[in-house]
């Protein structure tokens, strides 16, 4: 691992814990989406946080928010919440993909206005898991490192800019890609420039996005590995501690470089 053309990282959950911040935009978020209904109390925070893991994109947090206020079991959150949203997507008035559009471009609107009138105070609720000495080091130790997010790339920068952290690009959600296309992106620019495939290793807190970049055989050589501080649970740290395709990642490992990471113990 420590010979590494390209590293690409997930923001939340990999690189940034931004729970509070997460829990008060979709607060302010729900607020303006379902104005007949009162403010999500503070004291939902820890329910919140603990559910947090079923997000898959962020406009679906405001979502989860009015789950719990419904009064949805954490049960049923986390064993159905494919269901669970597809019954709130569809109370209407607003329903489907129109209310999608909303709380997203609501999410955004409440976070542009809260940096415009606090940008310290926004900034406050967002924390590296490691140091940001060793995130630093981290970064500047491939040939790239690029951050593959579904936050909006500008909110992702900021944060960032703050630490001090410098990066080879920043790809967000206005890409408009889905992970395996930003992959396939950073392979061919790579290939262009130095006439062969670059060692990448991709990181990232949900199981679901690298499994599902294990069903494309041209992703092949892509090391794939698990964030096990992030947004995940036991459930899914165990199936990828099992997936000879995906390695587990411990925060200690990620913290002390590449050197530390997992071998790739698939055969040649």
């Amino acid at each position: 691992m420590t010979a590494l053309d390209i590293l690409a990282l997930d923001f939340d959950g990999v690189c940034c814990d931004g729970m509070r911040e997460y829990f008060e935009a979709s607060r302010r978020t729900h607020a303006r989406v379902w104005p007949a209904e009162p403010m999500p109390a503070a004291a939902r925070f820890d329910a919140f946080a603990a559910l947090r893991p079923v997000i898959l994109s962020g406009w679906e947090m405001p979502v989860l928010l009015r789950a719990i206020e419904q009064g949805r079991s954490a049960r049923e959150i986390l064993e159905e919440w494919e269901r669970v949203r597809g019954q709130i997507l569809a109370e209407g008035p607003l329903t489907g993909a129109p209310l999608i559009a909303q709380v997203g471009e609501t999410l955004d609107e409440v976070r542009r206005e809260w940096i415009a009138a606090d940008p310290a105070g926004w900034l406050a609720l967002h924390a590296p898991y490691s140091t940001v000495e060793e995130l630093r080091r981290l970064v500047a130790e491939p040939g790239r490192t690029v951050l593959v997010t579904t936050k909006e790339g500008a909110f992702a920068r900021l944060i960032f800019d703050h630490w001090a952290v410098r990066l080879a690009d920043v790809q967000g959600k206005e890409s408009g890609a889905h992970k395996c296309e930003n992959l396939r992106g950073l392979i061919a620019a790579w290939v262009a420039a130095h006439g062969r495939r670059p060692r990448l290793a991709f990181v990232e807190d949900r199981l679901e996005t690298l499994r599902h970049v294990t069903t494309h055989p041209d992703l092949a050589d892509v090391r794939l590995f698990l964030a096990a501080w992030g947004y995940n649970t036991a459930a899914a740290r165990a199936t990828a501690a099992a997936d000879p395709r995906i390695g587990l990642l411990t925060l200690g490992q990620f913290r002390c470089g590449l050197a530390a990471w997992p071998p790739d113990e698939r055969p040649p």
